[in-house]
């Protein structure tokens, strides 16, 4: 319970405070370089800064999850085997790396000007040359899209503007490939769009034009944007184009015989219902999978599967009285074998999953991977690699959103499908119908795509999280090894499924840490084994969602701010008591941080004031120092009473708990953190996101912010990045920093 003393010297806070805040009012609206002037007494100014580019080389990648988002598609190259591209909704696209066995991203050179190409609309390969790879990018509609180009497997790459909307994160998302390689002639490309028709490029894809007498741009819309034309394929005896496209009235497919000069609909073919995909089998024939909808965020209610043949539709929906509802993602044929099929369903949410169905008689009969009537499965999943995807099952679902599925051409067994959360793929589906299970692997090594808000590094011990990490719709993980796949008894998902607002850790002991959530009735979950047990902290003081939360440094105090509901109120929390109090001396909108080595030290910034408390949070005073509006406080690992403050072009920092700050000039950061040092007598190393005179990207200083080093390049600039970076408080060099779609980026220096 809540003290009474504490209440009322908080009731009497807040009169001095409001009676106060008019003589302060000049601060407040006082720019960070005015703030920054102080008395000489209270501020020594260091030397300009200077920055270059460091001597030291970058090797990156991620932090292993495991996928954590949704993959739209993924196209096997028939000119090369194992030769696998995917495409994701808003982390970019991936080559799959036989000789690693895991997937490579390739459309890191985009950054935070081309940050909307970083969802991936569609991907061709060429089925000639095998090098070369096109991609639509084009996060949302409402921004116009581009055409990548690429001559040397998507290791660099040729952008062609376009002056149309993609719409890689809207819904459709999972529709089939709107680029498309004429096989016969492949300099030539063919280009669905969602609203502005066919287009088409006869150089390899250097220049495009619109297709103007391709007859229609489909009339659907969903969620209020347009699906237009979902796909493009060419016959695979006489190259003839179809084009499928979102028509309400079933003309949905269009085809050419003479290279698109003129243009005939297919029969019209259930009304309201939408060819999301479609494949033709080496022998000629077209395989459809259709839904009442577009998916994803909408799920289909209905759905059928067919295949175009002497000019009429056959209806050849599997019909197992298995439970199956909803509608049909995606359908492969098998390029080694003309009648063998297989379709995936999209919005059934069954509790195994969505379903697969193969055939190897063109559809005439079905083999399901389970029935839900009967209780019968024929698959078991293996998600060793990322245990975090039985989700707090006893085995992890098929998949949700599984909107394509690709037979791999030169593998019959292999059968590849994206879902809303990962790449599955069997090992051996020509099992299918007998008395063997089909074994369905977690396939995304390397691929990562979650929207990451926060990660922390505290100073840990072998056993002991590496890393802490909040993220978009997967709540987030302790991470006992960086390079492993988190287990599914460290997911924080398994605990509570709301969308986190901020994580703290306790850096003198690694086995705490906290999160708030948006839930009223549970907003804060802490751990004190590691994230290993995630427990809702008892009887929170209002119930409202979510927050701000910082934890005392030994992990024995918690200080909540939550989220605005119009009082201003800010609470401690002793766990070992399992008492709450109010915090004294700060209002509303404070920005609290605390000590990384003494546990009875926070620090707050608040009003264009430093505020320190040296009781464990439950009183703060100002330390006469001013500094700038919503400054973000972050505290140094192993050094009491270092804390820094970042404001844009405003750095400053203090080794005295606040008493006196030196500034830091020539900067624009969004964002900064600290990592092991180089050697043990030196100074944690400072990273930083933002600009220090090398251009946008990631910097280190190594003294402090007198001088700074750009450490990535170009090449790596991680597309859409959310504001927050860290280093490993063990690991000298090592880097993370959060992205909204690339996963946890890690950078370590090249050996």
């Amino acid at each position: 319970m809540i003290r009474k003393k504490y209440i009322l010297f908080a009731l009497c806070l807040c009169v001095a405070m409001v009676l106060a805040g008019c003589s302060h009012a000049e601060t407040n609206s006082s720019t960070a370089e005015t703030s920054a002037n102080q008395s000489d007494d209270a501020e020594q100014t260091a030397p300009e800064s200077n920055s270059k580019i460091s001597e030291d080389v970058y090797s990156w990648s991620n932090v292993a999850i495991g996928g954590g988002g949704y993959v739209t598609g993924m196209v096997y190259s028939e000119a090369e085997e194992n030769l696998i591209y995917a495409r994701t909704d808003i982390g970019g696209a991936y080559r799959w790396v036989e000789s690693e066995q895991r997937w490579k991203a390739i459309t890191d050179h985009l950054g935070s000007e081309n940050w909307n190409l970083i969802g991936i609309e569609s991907i061709a390969c060429d089925p000639v040359d095998a090098g070369r790879v096109y991609a639509l990018g084009g996060t949302y509609m409402g921004n116009h899209g581009a055409v990548l180009v690429s001559e040397d497997y998507g290791e660099t790459w040729e952008q062609h503007d376009m002056p149309f909307d993609c719409g890689a994160n809207n819904s459709g998302r999972g529709t089939g490939e709107r680029l498309k390689v004429n096989p016969a002639e492949n300099n030539i490309i063919y280009m669905g769009t969602r609203n502005a028709g066919l287009w088409k490029s006869e150089d390899f894809g250097k220049t495009w034009n619109e297709v103007e007498n391709f007859p229609v741009k489909g009339d659907y819309t969903q969620e209020s944007n347009a699906i237009g034309i979902m796909w493009v394929e060419f016959h695979p005896v006489n190259h003839d184009i179809y084009v499928g496209v979102a028509q309400k009235d079933g003309n949905c497919i269009y085809t050419s015989s003479d290279n698109g000069a003129s243009w005939e609909a297919l029969p019209a073919n259930l009304p309201g219902m939408y060819p999301l995909h479609g494949d033709f089998s080496a022998d000629g024939k077209l395989y459809l999978a259709y839904s009442d909808n577009c998916g994803p965020n909408m799920s289909p209610q209905n759905g059928a599967v067919c295949v175009y043949q002497d000019g009429a539709f056959t209806d050849i929906t599997p019909n197992l009285n298995d439970g199956r509802y909803g509608g049909f993602g995606a359908v492969s044929t098998d390029k080694q074998n003309p009648d063998t099929l297989v379709v995936c369903t999209l919005g059934y949410w069954s509790d195994n999953g969505d379903n697969i169905y193969r055939s190897t008689d063109g559809g005439q009969t079905w083999q399901g991977l389970f029935d839900t009537k009967n209780h019968e499965k024929h698959y078991m999943m293996n998600v060793e690699k990322a245990d975090w995807l039985t989700w707090g099952r006893e085995e992890a679902k098929t998949g949700w959103w599984t909107a394509d599925i690709n037979i791999n051409p030169f593998n019959s067994d292999e059968v590849m499908y994206g879902t809303g959360a990962t790449i599955y793929c069997t090992e051996n589906m020509t099992d299918l119908g007998t008395d063997k299970d089909v074994v369905i692997s977690f396939a995304a090594y390397g691929l990562e795509e979650t929207a990451v808000y926060q990660m922390l590094s505290p100073n840990y011990q072998e056993g002991q999280p590496q890393l802490y990490s909040i993220m978009g719709d997967l709540t987030g993980f302790s991470h006992l090894d960086v390079t492993t796949g988190p287990d599914d008894a460290h997911f924080m998902g398994s605990a509570s499924g709301n969308n986190p607002t901020d994580l703290d850790v306790a850096y003198e002991n690694a086995d705490c840490a906290v999160y708030a959530v948006q839930d009223k009735l549970k907003p804060l979950w802490f751990t004190t084994d590691g994230g290993q047990t995630w427990n809702p902290v008892p009887n929170v003081p209002e119930k409202v969602e979510g927050g701000k939360v910082c934890m005392s440094a030994d992990g024995s105090v918690i200080i909540w701010t939550p989220a605005n509901t119009g009082n201003s109120n800010i609470y401690q929390y002793n766990i070992q008591n399992d008492k709450w109090y109010y915090v004294e001396g700060l209002g509303y909108g404070a920005q609290i941080c605390a000590d990384r080595v003494n546990p009875e030290k926070f620090y707050a910034a608040y009003n264009g004031m430093f505020y320190i408390s040296t009781d464990g949070g439950i009183k703060f005073t100002s330390t006469g120092q001013l500094i700038a509006d919503k400054a973000n406080i972050q505290t140094v690992v192993g050094k009491e009473g270092n804390v820094w403050l970042c404001s844009g072009t405003l750095l400053m920092y203090s080794e005295d708990s606040g008493q006196t700050f030196t500034s830091v000039k020539n900067i624009d950061f969004r964002a900064i953190g600290f990592g092991a040092p180089k050697s043990e007598n030196d100074y944690p190393v400072v990273y930083a996101m933002g600009n220090a005179g090398q251009g946008d990207g990631i910097y280190r200083s190594l003294d402090k912010g007198s001088t700074w080093e750009r450490i990535n390049d170009e090449k790596h600039l991680f597309g859409n990045l959310t504001s927050f970076i860290t280093g490993d408080s063990r690991v000298y060099g090592r880097v993370y920093f959060a992205t909204n779609g690339r996963g946890i980026v890690m950078g370590d220096i090249a050996q």
